[in-house]
C-alpha cells in the first residue's frame, strides 16, 4: 500500500469514527412562539398552586415517513425507548404516554419537511383527533432553511402535532417537545421580555417560571461535565447562573434531567384546562 492510499485510509477511518461518536442531537429545537400562542398565554388563567398527581394517560399516534427506497430508517425499539424515558419524566405527576398506533407514510417527499411548505399537506393526510400526533421524518428545516431537530405546536396553535427528525429521537428531546406541547417555553425564551438574574418580573418574562434561573441560552456554553461556561450578564450587569439540567434548556441532552415545580404546575394547568379532551 502506497503512502497516499494509507493516509487516505487512515483519514477515512478517523472520519467514520467521528461520525459514529457524533451526539444524536446535531441540530437545534425549532419550536417558536407564534402570535397566536402569545395571545393564548396572556388569556390563560393559572389555577394550579401545587404539584398534584393526575393519574391520566395520553395516547400518541406515530407516523414514520419512508425514503425513496421505502426504508423507514428508524427502529420500533427506538420509539419504545423514547416513550419509556418520557414516562419516567412525568411519573411525578402520574401522567403516562402510550402508543395509540404506528403508521407508515409512504410518500417519500414527506421524508424531508420544510416548515411552512409541505408539512401541512402531510398533516392533512395523516392526522388523528384526540391523540398526540408525532411525525418522524429524516430531515426537518425551519422557515430560514436551517436544519432542526424538531418542533411542536403550542396549545395556542390549535393542533396536536409534534415533528421530530429521526436522528434526534431520544427520550430527552421528546420530553422537551412534550413540554412545549403542554405550554412550557425554553428557559432562554425572550418573547415575553428578557428575564433578570435577580428574578424581577419572573412571572411575566423569560419562560414565566420563577423557579428556573434566568438563562442566556446554553448552546456551546456547557462543558462535557455539564458545567456552565458562559460569561454573559443581564441588562443590569449581573452574571447569569443558569441550570444546565432543565429539560427545557438548550443544554446538551445528556445533561438534562428535571422539570421544576412551576413547570409541572404549568403543564398540569394546560392538561386540565386545554388538553383534557386528549385523555
Amino acid at each position: 500500500m502506497n503512502k497516499r492510499l494509507l493516509l487516505y485510509t487512515l483519514f477515512s477511518s478517523f472520519f467514520l469514527l467521528l461520525v459514529t461518536l457524533t451526539p444524536a442531537q446535531q441540530f437545534p429545537c425549532g419550536t417558536t412562539v407564534s402570535k397566536e400562542q402569545q395571545d393564548f398565554e396572556l388569556a390563560l388563567t393559572d389555577s394550579v398552586y401545587q404539584v398534584v398527581e393526575l393519574n391520566r394517560t395520553f395516547h400518541i399516534a406515530v407516523y414514520i415517513t419512508k425514503d425513496s427506497n421505502g426504508d423507514a430508517n428508524i427502529d420500533q425499539a427506538d420509539i419504545n425507548t423514547a416513550i419509556g424515558n418520557l414516562n419516567a419524566a412525568f411519573e411525578r405527576i402520574k401522567v403516562s404516554f402510550s402508543l395509540h398506533s404506528v403508521s407508515d407514510v409512504s410518500y417519500y417527499h414527506f421524508d424531508e419537511i420544510h416548515m411552512g411548505t409541505n408539512e401541512q399537506d402531510m398533516i392533512a393526510q395523516h392526522y388523528l383527533r384526540n391523540v398526540i400526533n408525532l411525525y418522524l421524518v429524516l430531515h426537518l428545516y425551519n422557515n430560514e432553511g436551517q436544519e432542526i431537530c424538531g418542533y411542536t405546536c403550542f396549545p395556542g396553535d390549535s393542533a396536536d402535532v409534534i415533528l421530530i427528525s429521526k436522528g434526534c429521537l431520544n427520550g430527552t428531546f421528546l420530553i422537551e417537545q412534550v413540554g412545549h406541547f403542554f405550554n412550557l417555553y425554553h428557559t432562554h425564551e425572550t418573547i415575553f421580555g428578557d428575564e433578570m438574574v435577580d428574578r424581577t418580573a419572573c412571572k411575566t418574562t423569560g419562560d414565566r417560571c420563577c423557579d428556573t434561573p434566568a438563562d442566556p441560552g446554553l448552546t456551546q456554553k456547557v462543558s462535557s461535565d455539564c458545567l456552565y461556561t458562559g460569561t454573559q450578564k443581564d441588562v443590569m450587569g449581573t452574571y447569569y447562573l443558569p441550570t444546565t439540567a432543565n429539560f427545557m434548556s438548550s443544554s446538551p441532552l445528556d445533561c438534562r434531567c428535571y422539570f421544576s415545580d412551576k413547570q409541572y404546575r404549568r403543564m398540569i394547568n394546560c392538561m386540565r384546562k386545554v388538553k383534557g379532551y386528549l385523555w
